[in-house]
């Protein structure tokens, strides 16, 4: 056996097919790699995501392998040997899903050992996760390698390939909902998700099942000899998805409360961020300290920074909270990192730090609003940190300047003003100008 592998890994595409798969799925990781580089959620997310690249590849190089014999027109000289189908094509399907096998656990290996030294949390979910990924890209090579065996023609590969790449594609940026249940079992990507949030285990679970049962039906399609066998060659896909279908639950993405447990820096507690990114905090605390003092002479200004566990994309947001109003400045931290993502810039935690210190962006429904409010937020953070002006856009100069001449007292009564205004979905801009507060 092990001499009919080794005969197996020369001749065939098992070579080129580690190269690309490895090459593909590191590109496709160290593009976002500021975004998973020191979160496991957000690992597994990224892995299960580089599948919509990977296996396309996989699936067309295993429908190429599997259907070599009939390209050669050389299936009735093997079916003459004694030796049973499945023994005579176990070292085929041992080098081709080894292959695919060994370039995805090379980047995950990879992934990992990035990881392990800078995560702060750690739900245990994490491994399974990472696993039925492996299971998917194996089951996919199987079913390749089995339809490969059905349709041999040269053209089989490249349109499997599209077509899986095109379902892939179609899927991405879905959510966990009622209305995604099937899709969210039958499909190797996780729905969207982020690191206050985590996949439920019954959907791994179920996925796990669903893969499995795929690759059996990938083993028996290639082995069938009539037609009559293929067709029960998917008996067991078909019961694996109806099973998967029932244990996965109808809202897959969670939040996770020990995610979005709050860690304050150790000397001053008036600055948290969330468990999971504990690992920022270091990063946070000068910004943070620096926009704190600046408004220490403000009425009614910020007291404390707090990084906000709602996210977007996955929570309800209401603009103009005003929780807002009772000092704590509630920011998102900024996913943009630097060095390999792993430490966050001092200067963009700054810019996110004062700006969310000073207006609600969400409360903009048009570019007007949008630029109007950032108009205001650059003209009181200017003035309170003794910024440049170089860069302030007109309206933010005349605000800098109306601002900068009123008595001390005043200035920081009308930046108080116009902190609230912005805070609570009104015009600040018109309120630093002296204007009005309404839009």
């Amino acid at each position: 056996m092990f001499r009919m592998v080794r005969l197996e890994a020369k001749r065939s595409v098992a070579l080129p097919l580690f190269l690309v798969l490895a090459a593909l799925t590191r590109v496709f990781l160290w593009m976002d790699v500021q975004e998973w580089a020191a979160s496991w959620a957000s690992l597994v997310y990224s892995m299960r995501g580089a599948a919509w690249i990977g296996l396309p590849v996989a699936f067309a190089a295993a429908i190429w392998h599997g259907g070599r014999e009939r390209r050669a027109e050389v299936c009735e000289l093997f079916a003459a040997t004694p030796r049973p189908v499945p023994v005579r094509l176990a070292p085929a399907f041992l080098v081709i899903a080894g292959t695919v096998v060994l370039a995805v656990a090379a980047m995950v290996a990879w992934a990992v050992a990035l990881v392990t030294g800078h995560a702060t949390y750690d739900d245990g979910q994490w491994p399974l996760g990472l696993a039925v990924g492996l299971l998917a890209t194996v089951a996919v090579t199987l079913l390749g390698l089995g339809v490969g065996r059905v349709a041999a023609a040269p053209v089989a590969a490249p349109l499997g390939a599209v077509l899986l790449f095109l379902i892939l594609t179609v899927s991405q940026g879905r959510g966990g909902g009622q209305a995604h249940r099937l899709v969210d079992t039958v499909l190797p990507t996780l729905p969207v998700t982020d690191d206050f949030h985590r996949v439920l285990p019954s959907l791994t679970a179920a996925q796990g099942i669903w893969f499995a049962a795929l690759g059996v039906t990938g083993v028996l399609l290639a082995v069938a000899a009539t037609t009559r066998a293929r067709l029960l060659a998917l008996a067991p896909a078909v019961a694996g998805l109806a099973v998967a279908t029932l244990l996965a639950p109808s809202g897959a993405i969670v939040p996770d409360p020990q995610a979005t447990a709050l860690v304050c820096a150790p000397g001053d507690h008036r600055i948290c961020v969330t468990k999971v990114h504990a690992h920022t905090l270091p990063d946070l605390v000068t910004p943070a300290q620096k926009v704190l003092g600046a408004y220490a002479k403000v009425p009614d200004g910020p007291r404390r920074v707090q990084e906000d566990p709602v996210t977007s994309t996955l929570d309800t947001r209401r603009p103009g909270d005003p929780a807002k109003h009772l000092g704590t400045v509630r920011v998102e931290l900024p996913y943009r990192t630097q060095a390999g993502g792993i430490r966050w810039d001092p200067a963009a935690l700054l810019a996110v730090v004062a700006q969310n210190a000073t207006v609600d962006l969400s409360c903009a429904s048009t570019e007007r609003d949008l630029t109007r409010a950032s108009d205001a937020s650059d003209a009181i953070t200017t003035l309170l940190l003794g910024a440049p002006t170089d860069e302030l856009s007109p309206a933010a100069r005349t605000a800098y300047d109306t601002l900068r001449a009123l008595p001390p007292a005043e200035r920081y009564q009308r930046i108080g003003e116009g902190r609230k205004a912005g805070l609570s979905c009104k015009d600040p801009l018109s309120v630093i100008t002296g204007q009005g507060a309404n839009r």
